[in-house]
């Protein structure tokens, strides 16, 4: 087996063609384990506002889709003609297959300019397929087109040229992608800034206002829109950030908590940062010593998210949601473990058994902590029984957990590359083809998930309140203060009962959207203007019934 391993590893080290079937195969694999959804999950506020540039008289007065202004990201404009011609869907696709390849090479350039071995960038690729979560739950590879994973490939090749002293051009790439992913960008800025002032003899003074300069020039597009829009908020506003972080985003800010899920992320992250250091090298390349300075800048940004998070939620710190720097030392982490086994392997000094449940553990441990452990175990243990026992237990509990996430509609695979035809699709689809675009809804306010369609994305109509527009208020304190008292009107006493638990609280909006009277019906309608009420069988009402199907039923809101 090892000898396959190396052999296969060797031709696709020496063969471009090889090099690119494999990079391909490992895209076709991840996009189908993972999934491919269109207009779910983050696409539920990108696909409007997309639409809305595309088409202004689309969601006329609806002061959520105002907000696109201030997402400062060319990204989704690349699609506007595509969606004027009928071909957004499948474009988006190609484009999600495309990165994903891309990234897949980057992955492969880097472990090969940092490792400069054959079995490493192998495994390093094998590895990527899978899931791994660390911070936060991001995996390195999402189920849609997002401008995050689109920008990522272009960042590790950003590392890569930073590694090869080719700083200028790593500059301008994040120049340019600080166009499409400022907060990926920030990152990666932050790492070279700080390795750059540690390494400035060798750098020089002259060097580093150059790289400097280069993004500042690159990055000015969206600089310009942005302070020309816009300013930094460095206030304090505790009741927005309470807001945001108990309904569905405690994950980002949140580093101690009741949500037992919340916790286990935090110490997959953690995990994430003692694998690296127990694979990091002893004796340590110029090259390993940059990577090292990376994970210090990330696990500082981390405690300043702790310090933000507990005490000081100060609105551009919350804002740039930094806990997703965890990203990178998440892939640092499985990169350097990658090279960590292809060492043991070369060297030959440890039983086989150690290096197929090293193997096993990086490429099957969803969770980092199950990979931490095996390592430790490959460090401590030498009972081969003990061993193979181990390695069989990481696949069946990767097997499990996939299960699990399944049940909870977190893991669904399948390859959707336009919305999914369900009940969700066709009545947002009458309510498109039956209704004038001024029209307003009641709807129902947690029709949203990583795999469900918010509302707005087929319907193209305007809603009272939902609780997705917590994602984007994230970005806008101020949208939080209109937001508020219109959910509460759809979801009475749903935010008072809200605790940092986002699964919990979509069923708690269900079921108080579910407590809403025809006379609550009607002083809605009055307030908002809303013509219409979107109800989930098998509530009913007495109102005209203007569609229905085997889930939705819509009623017409009469005077």
């Amino acid at each position: 087996m090892i000898k396959l391993l190396t052999s296969i590893s060797q031709k696709i080290w020496q063969k471009k063609i090889y090099q690119y079937i494999f990079f391909a195969l490992a895209s076709l694999i991840t996009i189908l384990l993972m999934g491919y959804y269109f207009g779910t999950f983050d696409q539920a506020i990108h696909i409007p506002d997309l639409k809305k540039f595309s088409n202004p008289s689309l969601y006329p007065n609806d002061k959520f889709l105002e907000i696109r202004n201030y997402h400062y990201s060319f990204f989704w404009f690349f699609f506007i003609p595509f969606y004027r011609i009928g071909m957004l869907e499948i474009v988006m696709f190609i484009t999600h297959f495309f990165a994903t390849f891309i990234t897949f090479w980057a992955i492969w350039k880097l472990a090969k300019t940092l490792f400069n071995s054959p079995i490493a960038p192998f495994l390093a690729v094998i590895a990527f397929i899978f899931p791994h979560l660390g911070f936060a739950g991001f995996p390195i590879f999402e189920f849609s087109l997002l401008n995050r994973t689109f920008v990522l490939p272009f960042l590790l090749i950003a590392i890569n040229l930073y590694l090869n002293k080719k700083t200028v051009y790593a500059f301008l790439i994040l120049g340019l992608m600080y166009n499409l992913h400022v907060i990926s960008v920030n990152f990666l800025l932050a790492m070279f800034i700080f390795d750059s002032l540690l390494r400035i003899r060798e750098i020089g003074i002259k060097n580093f206002i150059k790289q400097l300069f280069t993004f500042l020039l690159f990055a000015s597009p969206v600089l310009i829109w942005k302070f020309s829009n816009s300013h930094v908020d460095v206030g304090l506003d505790r009741s927005w950030f309470y807001t945001i972080n108990n309904s569905l985003l405690a994950h980002l800010f949140t580093y101690a908590t009741t949500n037992i899920l919340i916790n286990f992320t935090i110490l997959n992250g953690i995990a994430t940062i003692f694998i690296f250091f127990l694979t990091l090298p002893i004796k340590k390349t110029d090259k390993d010593i940059i990577i090292r300075n990376f994970i210090f800048t990330s696990i500082i940004i981390l405690i300043v998210q702790v310090i933000a998070g507990t005490w000081l939620p100060l609105t551009i710190i919350i804002q740039s949601q930094i806990i997703r720097v965890g990203l990178f030392i998440n892939f640092f982490a499985y990169l350097y473990f990658a090279s960590y086994i292809a060492n043991l392997i070369s060297s030959a000094k440890i039983q086989v058994n150690k290096i197929y449940l090293l193997i096993t553990a990086l490429i099957f441990s969803i969770s980092p902590l199950i990979a931490l452990i095996s390592l430790l175990i490959h460090k401590r243990v030498d009972n081969d029984f003990a061993i193979r026992i181990n390695k069989y237990l990481i696949i069946i509990t990767f097997l499990i957990t996939l299960i699990i996430l399944n049940q909870i509609n977190i893991w669904k695979p399948g390859i959707n590359i336009g919305p999914i035809k369900d009940d969700n699709y066709y009545v947002q689809m009458w309510a498109k083809n039956n209704t004038p675009k001024d029209t307003i809804f009641i709807t129902p306010p947690a029709l949203w998930w990583f795999y469900s369609l918010e509302w707005r994305v087929i319907s193209e109509r305007s809603t009272v309140s939902t609780l997705s527009e917590v994602l984007e208020g994230a970005f806008f304190p101020s949208y939080i203060s209109y937001w508020q008292p219109r959910f509460e009107e759809v979801a009475p006493g749903a935010l008072t009962q809200f605790s940092q638990n986002a699964l919990k609280n979509i069923e708690i909006t269900k079921k108080a959207y579910n407590t809403l009277t025809e006379k609550d019906i009607l002083r809605i309608s009055d307030k908002y203007g809303a013509k219409y009420f979107v109800s989930e069988k098998p509530n009913q009402y007495k109102f005209p019934v203007t569609y229905q199907n085997n889930v939705f039923t819509v009623y017409l809101l009469s005077k």
